[in-house]
């Protein structure tokens, strides 16, 4: 019993202080992970009046780690006469790629597929849901002020559902720069209400304020 309730507390270290008075919820279905405390609105951490009820993290996979292998572009080459000798390469994996490669999704493989296209080919074949799960991928709509003109991909670390009704997701992904660079264990807040993202910490945090999301994609 000692062991059960030890681990049962642990669950919810990724979300606010629980408040002792209020009873927890029964348990997600997938396995629970502990994660780090969210930031609030401002860059604070979550008050304590707001508990959250318990998380679950995606399972890894040992091949997984020929994901993070970050290959930098090259420009294209050109002779004296300005002709193009060799072509430029793009850095690799852009956030597409990546994602496929962490959630091991490699549905819809329409040629060079655009995150959009990804999720309108998984939605028709009822791989999509608007409930974040721990390694899916979630979507964000085309964001022409950001050039994000096909949208954006994100690997789902981890989810905690909160008693607002929204969820703290702990997500990754590539090419946030446009330069390939990985962006790990950045918190995001999802609203499933207004289907909108708002990142709370890593290099969009400053700006990606209630962004739209499309959903997400599941096996």
């Amino acid at each position: 019993m000692r062991t059960f309730f030890l681990g049962f507390l642990l669950l919810c270290t990724a979300c606010a202080t629980l408040t002792p008075e209020k009873p927890r919820q029964p348990a997600l279905p997938n396995e629970p992970s502990s994660v780090p405390t969210p930031a609030g609105p401002t860059g604070a951490a979550m008050p304590p009046d707001t508990p959250c009820l318990p998380c679950a993290q995606a399972h890894e996979a040992a091949s997984n780690a020929a994901c993070f292998h970050l290959v930098p572009g090259a420009p294209a080459q050109k002779n004296k006469k300005g002709k193009t000798i060799r072509p430029g390469r793009m850095c690799q994996p852009q956030s597409l790629i990546y994602a496929r490669c962490r959630s091991g999704i490699m549905t819809c493989k329409l040629g060079n597929t655009s995150p959009e296209g990804w999720f309108a080919c998984a939605q028709k074949a009822g791989n999509t849901t608007s409930t974040p799960q721990a390694g899916a991928v979630m979507v964000l709509a085309a964001n022409a002020k950001r050039k994000m003109f096909t949208g954006h991909p994100v690997y789902v670390e981890k989810v905690c559902r909160e008693t607002d009704g929204t969820w703290t997701l702990t997500i990754s992904h590539t090419n946030y720069d446009r330069q390939c660079h990985l962006d790990q264990n950045a918190l995001v807040r999802f609203d499933p209400r207004t289907m909108t993202a708002t990142f709370r910490s890593g290099p969009w945090a400053p700006w990606a304020k209630g962004l739209r999301v499309l959903g997400f994609i599941v096996r």
